[in-house]
This record gives structure tokens, sequence and C-alpha cells, in this order.
């Protein structure tokens, strides 16, 4: 009786524990299970596996990213396994946005839905009312997804250029011709 008492707190422990640290894997804005949430081995590689735990909230001054390896920033570290190539070695994009954000859409509309200028990820932030998301306006953007659960305090879209894993540029208005055009040129040769 001992045994099976044991097997059942384990089991409320381990279900709780994964209920309070928001572990589902993510989905896409389609709602989708994300196939790719699982953790990779850490060989070497700069991001590491998926953490395990999250905070209640998250808050970045995007602005301080620029100039850094895009694996050591606390809220890149969480979007869900594998991480693209692009944002490891050579020139990638990632977006970060929301699936009810019309700057967000427009901005993927306006510069990632015909071509792109590299391979580009966009992440999303899945703390919005899915009865106000927008269909995901392009076809050629790979997409990720953050963990449910936290309250991500950021503002979004949030873009970002990388080279060989660290952040050349940033941008956040879609409307800003040239923050936007000088963002996606920074991390050309």
């Amino acid at each position: 009786m001992k045994t099976h008492a044991r097997i059942l707190v384990l089991l409320l422990t381990s279900t709780t524990l994964g209920l309070i640290l928001g572990c589902d894997p993510a989905t896409d804005d389609g709602g989708e299970k994300n196939t790719d949430a699982t953790p990779v081995a850490t060989t070497g590689d700069a991001w590491g596996e998926m953490p395990t735990q999250v905070n209640p909230f998250y808050f970045t001054d995007f602005d301080q990213w620029v100039g850094k390896p895009l694996a050591d920033q606390e809220l890149a570290r969480l979007i869900n396994r594998p991480i693209p190539e692009a944002l490891k070695t050579g020139r990638g994009f990632v977006m970060f946005f929301r699936s009810d954000c019309e700057h967000c859409h427009h901005m993927l509309e306006q510069w990632f839905t015909e071509s792109v200028p590299a391979p580009t990820v966009a992440v999303l932030v899945d703390d919005t009312d899915p009865a106000n998301a927008m269909p995901f306006p392009s076809t050629i953007v790979e997409r990720k997804a953050l963990p449910r659960g936290p309250d991500y305090v950021i503002q979004t879209p949030a873009l970002f250029a990388v080279k060989d894993g660290v952040v050349t540029g940033f941008a956040s208005d879609p409307d800003d011709v040239a923050s936007v055009e000088a963002c996606i040129a920074s991390n050309e040769n």
C-alpha cells in the first residue's frame, strides 16, 4: 500500500509541477502542438537545453541585446527547440510577435512574405486571446514559440538581425522604414 501511495504522490507532484512551470509543449498560432519543442543535447551548443523552469513574467530591454549573443538572452533561451541554424551561424532574423498584434502582422506582411533577406524565424509570444488571433501572413518564415504561462511584458513586434549568433540590429516599428531597413542591413557582410 505504501508503494502505491508513493507512486500516486509522485504522479500528482510531477503533474502539478509541470502545470506550475508551464512546461506544456509550445504551440504555433494555429493551436496545433509543436512537435519540435523537444530539448536538444548540449554538445557545445551555446543554446543548451530548453529551460525546465519559467519565471512568472519576463521583461527585457531589447535595445540592450544589440552586440550580444542571442543565446545569452533569457527570453531568447525560451524559444522552443531545435533552434534554427540561422540563429546560430551565418545571417538570420528573429521576430517576436503576437497573433493578435496588427503591427506584428504588418511587419511580417511588409518585409517577410514575398521574400526574406535571410532565413527568418517568427517566435510566437503566446499570451493573447486566441479569439483575436489573425492568420499568420507568411509561408516562407519558420515559426517557433515561447512557452505558455508567463506574462511577457515586452513590446511586439521585435525584429532582430543576427549574424553568427550575435544580435546586430533591432527594429520594432514597421512604419519606421529607415529603422527596419537599418536592422535588415546590419547583418550583411
